[in-house]
């Protein structure tokens, strides 16, 4: 599935890093507006695919209750105190993964691998190329995603608020004297 566009938010796109569970894996998570209807329509229906799959291959016949559901609710996470950024508020949002084997495809807008890492960041827009798959590990069963590629399409408000270095030094930057008598 390739979803429409979205905000990336911790993206660890181009070295794995350690999840919770000690696993080396590359990640994000991303911000679907909820008026973004078809999109999550598209989510929706991914999942019914892999539930009936997990029914089929993981769970003997029965939906099980899901420790996370594949498709979260930002707003809902707010108000329980599960998350307290101001960017899940009108917000849907999904998690997604790849092994440290299988690092992700990443490509900016011209559809060509991205050569400048630290443009991408929490807060631009991309599109996912993703997969539902049903999970049943550890006494956890639920619906995973997995991440194929990550295609940036813009920039966006970082919502780390870290500012680029041009941007934060300008005031301070020396300029390159002029010698008036070398001006032809």
């Amino acid at each position: 599935m390739i979803t429409n566009p979205g905000t990336i938010t911790f993206p660890v796109l181009f070295e794995s890093k350690e999840n919770l569970s000690g696993d080396l894996k590359f990640s994000c998570s991303l911000l679907i507006p909820k008026t973004d209807k078809e999109g999550i329509a598209r989510f929706k229906a991914e999942i019914a695919k892999a539930v009936e799959k997990g029914k089929e291959k993981h769970w003997n016949g029965k939906v099980p209750k899901f420790r996370y559901e594949p498709l979260r609710d930002g707003d809902k996470e707010l108000e329980s105190g599960d998350k307290d950024g101001a960017e899940y508020k009108g917000m849907m949002f999904i998690n997604v993964s790849a092994n440290d084997d299988s690092p992700p495809g990443v490509v900016g807008p011209d559809a060509q691998p991205l050569m400048d890492h630290g443009s991408m960041y929490s807060g631009c827009l991309v599109r996912l190329d993703i997969r539902a798959f049903p999970y049943k590990r550890g006494g956890n069963n639920g619906v995973g995603w997995w991440l194929n590629n990550v295609m940036l399409l813009d920039d966006g408000p970082r919502l780390d608020g870290k500012m680029n270095a041009v941007d934060a030094f300008a005031e301070y930057g020396q300029q390159p004297e002029v010698d008036d008598d070398n001006l032809a």
